[in-house]
């Protein structure tokens, strides 16, 4: 079956934005992708060219200019809480099962093959570690276009959206996504999927490495900046993706 895939990202993020892309296209299957829709929140004119070199990629105006250097700053809050309603216009328009991923992220391996068209409505990751939700907003699956599903997309941002406006947490779209998953449980067949598996934040601590399909090089308190968050240990085998001059930048 095919499917979109879709991340944001800007300027900021360029590296992660070249490594998402190039790991992408090595390890898993295209054929199997319908478009990959890089949603640009504040791209530069040669980072876009880049990006749009390779087969199925487009790289989506959305009139949001927004970087980010630090741990849940601005810039990063303006790109993260624009994915759901991204995620929505493209369910709307395509009609097709869409996996929306953090820009941060590399593929290890194939993931498709856990995500279970035919038998779920949706795929969320679920945490096994401690943290402020039972959910992670990292790796999400729409495989069901339906209304259902729509409605649980809009549910979703409401929810994030009165979570922003009504607490003082510095992230909101994970937590908005668990209290959505709670809400909407009897209405759709979710498959939930570990976070180790599908966002892998410290691997070496996960006892079956070999089955990791994605690695999250997220934000935390070892790796707080961008390049901090590059030269992760597991991050730096896949150093051979970047290109040199823009490394060097």
């Amino acid at each position: 079956m095919k499917y979109n895939i879709l991340t944001v990202l800007n300027e900021s993020y360029k590296l992660f934005g070249d490594l998402f892309v190039t790991s992408l296209f090595e390890n898993i299957d295209i054929s199997q992708v319908n478009k990959i829709y890089i949603f640009d929140t504040g791209l530069e004119e040669e980072t876009k060219a880049y990006l749009s070199l390779f087969p199925t990629v487009e790289v989506v105006d959305t009139g949001i200019q927004s970087q980010s250097g630090q741990i849940h700053d601005q810039g990063w809050r303006d790109s993260t809480y624009s994915k759901t309603t991204f995620l929505l216009d493209t369910l709307i328009k395509d009609g097709l099962p869409t996996v929306m991923i953090d820009s941060d992220c590399i593929f290890i391996q194939e993931f498709a093959d856990l995500l279970q068209f035919d038998e779920s409505d949706i795929v969320v990751t679920a945490r096994d570690r401690e943290g402020f939700s039972r959910h992670i907003g990292s790796f999400f699956a729409a495989n069901n276009p339906s209304k259902s599903v729509l409605s649980f997309i809009r549910r979703w941002i409401e929810n994030l959206e009165e979570l922003r406006k009504n607490t003082d947490m510095k992230h909101v779209e994970s937590p908005a996504l668990s209290k959505t998953v709670a809400e909407m449980s009897k209405e759709l067949s979710i498959l939930e999927l570990p976070e180790d598996l599908v966002s892998c934040v410290l691997p070496e601590k996960y006892p079956d490495q070999a089955n990791i399909r994605i690695f999250h090089l997220k934000s935390d308190y070892y790796a707080k900046t961008i390049p901090e968050r590059i030269m992760l240990p597991w991050a730096r085998p896949f150093h051979r993706y970047l290109r040199q001059d823009r490394y060097e930048n």
